[in-house]
């Protein structure tokens, strides 16, 4: 099966930048911290929580959403086309 994941850049919402700095624990990648860890953003020192990051991108995120799921229906749609043609 193809994989459909797609990695979205959150972005500061104030400048920007798309570096930042755990204040709460240490995480390997932002996917595993909790929504309520908190961020600062290496260039502005903004500090931001998951949650607030996530809601600030939601925009890019909903692309990257609507591209996945047009990729996994036109894959849909070719495995229907070449399983139909070995019915013919």
């Amino acid at each position: 099966m193809k994989d459909y994941t797609r990695n979205v850049t959150l972005r500061c919402p104030v400048c920007g930048n798309d570096q930042f700095e755990s204040l709460d624990v240490e995480h390997d990648d932002l996917i595993d911290a909790p929504d309520t860890a908190r961020l600062r953003c290496s260039d502005c020192s903004k500090i931001h929580t998951k949650e607030e990051l996530i809601e600030a991108n939601g925009e890019a995120l909903d692309i990257a959403q609507e591209e996945m799921i047009a990729d996994v229906m036109r894959d849909f749609e070719n495995q229907w086309k070449k399983a139909m043609k070995k019915w013919k």
